[in-house]
């Protein structure tokens, strides 16, 4: 494996462990303050990933019925992260590319199919309660106008 390979797998490699981190520390009783979601902030809408980042803390305690609740793709999410870090693992120790299934145009169509079509149900959710227009009006650009 090229040497710009291996540095670009030791940083695909530290930037997925970095959330595995966060959780390790906040399950040893440190409180990490995260961000809150700049879409939402900023116009008022939430981003397609609202919620899961509380869905992978539930996860990681073992509450699936919550992570579900936060946010129905969680599983799926931490179970295709959990797999990128074995195999960029496995590259960088046996210095040999097994397989490029992330480079698949079809998986991550069906992925962004997937996740805006649960969003939009999500955002209709919203919107028929009356909450997305009420944070929309709390919003930094309403706000502005």
């Amino acid at each position: 494996m090229a040497k710009p390979s291996v540095y670009l797998r030791v940083g695909l490699l530290g930037a997925l462990c970095t959330p595995l981190l966060i959780v390790v520390l906040h399950g040893l009783g440190y409180e990490v303050k995260l961000w809150g979601c700049p879409l939402k902030a900023l116009v008022g809408i939430p981003c397609p990933t609202w919620g899961m980042t509380r869905a992978v803390f539930a996860i990681a305690n073992t509450q699936w019925s919550t992570a579900i609740h936060y946010h129905l793709l969680a599983p799926l999410v931490v179970i295709l992260w959990a797999v990128a870090i074995i195999q960029i693992s496995l590259e960088l120790l046996t210095k040999r590319v097994w397989s490029r299934w992330w480079q698949r145009r079809s998986l991550w169509l069906s992925g962004l199919i997937l996740m805006f079509g649960y969003h939009s149900y999500r955002l209709y959710g919203l919107w028929s309660s009356g909450n997305l227009a009420a944070d929309m009006q709390h919003s930094f650009l309403s706000h502005l106008m």
